[in-house]
């Protein structure tokens, strides 16, 4: 317990590279909104700009905050914490925070109108996501990723992009260029999306041997069984993403039925 609580107190540091990265998104955004505002007339409103800045501070505690030590040092279940927030919160956060004017005119064009219109985008933005996240999470594919400094940084930024366009036919904050679902459409998007985070958390969950060499004997540092922490972090992939995703499209669901009940009695 005295590592973990050395680890906890001791464990803020900066990665420059990565710490600019995150700041230089940040001051994009303001000069960007500061630019296009001026030109347009629009405003950058309280709620966007909170949801962006939160955002933002969430993926700057994810990836510096004495989370990411107990993730790359000691625990399994640490590291899933770590992938939850880079894919399930800091990606809608962003683009909810994001308005349509600031984007639409980099991203107003044939091309991506084509794309948007698509009826397979969707599918390709389920798969792209899905299909990465799964592919990491091989014990020898993750254990060569997250052996080393690089290849472990480009992971999870990997993720976060690929989590981001995951999220778009949600949360797309250019509709009218990157249309979302309709509202019975997310709700299946969400439904879906429960199942590729589940069965790979229930398949590492229900191991009874230690998956992922890269932590071994680590956790017993901290007082923690090493098949429990696997454990653990398989059931936040498991049962926490899915509950999250479920959480949405109940969201998603209560705002249409209003929609539909509005519209019947409008009608």
């Amino acid at each position: 317990m005295d590592i973990g609580l050395r680890v906890w107190r001791g464990g803020w540091d900066l990665h420059p590279w990565l710490a600019g990265s995150i700041l230089g998104l940040f001051v994009l955004y303001l000069v960007g909104a500061w630019l296009v505002g001026s030109r347009s007339g629009e405003r950058l409103s309280v709620g966007r700009f909170a949801l962006f800045t939160l955002g933002i501070a969430a993926l700057f505690a994810t990836l510096h905050s004495p989370l990411h030590h107990l993730a790359d040092d000691y625990l399994f279940s640490a590291h899933m914490a770590q992938h939850q927030l880079l894919t399930l919160v800091i990606p809608p956060l962003l683009l909810l925070g994001t308005p349509e004017w600031l984007l639409r005119p980099l991203l107003d064009h044939a091309m991506i109108r084509s794309l948007g219109s698509s009826r397979l985008y969707p599918v390709v933005a389920f798969a792209l996501f899905n299909i990465l996240f799964a592919f990491a999470h091989f014990p020898s594919v993750y254990d060569a990723l997250f052996s080393s400094e690089l290849p472990h940084r480009l992971a999870h930024v990997a993720f976060l992009i690929a989590a981001t366009i995951g999220w778009l036919p949600i949360a797309s904050p250019i509709p009218s260029v990157i249309p979302r679902l309709t509202q019975p459409g997310q709700m299946l998007y969400c439904f879906l999306q429960c199942i590729p985070g589940s069965l790979v958390g229930a398949l590492i969950t229900l191991s009874d041997r230690i998956v992922y060499r890269h932590y071994g004997a680590r956790p017993m540092e901290l007082g923690v069984a090493p098949l429990a922490d696997q454990q653990l972090g398989g059931l936040l992939m498991w049962v926490v993403s899915g509950t999250f995703y479920l959480v949405v499209l109940t969201v998603i669901f209560f705002a249409w039925a209003d929609r539909e009940e509005a519209t019947a009695y409008g009608g």
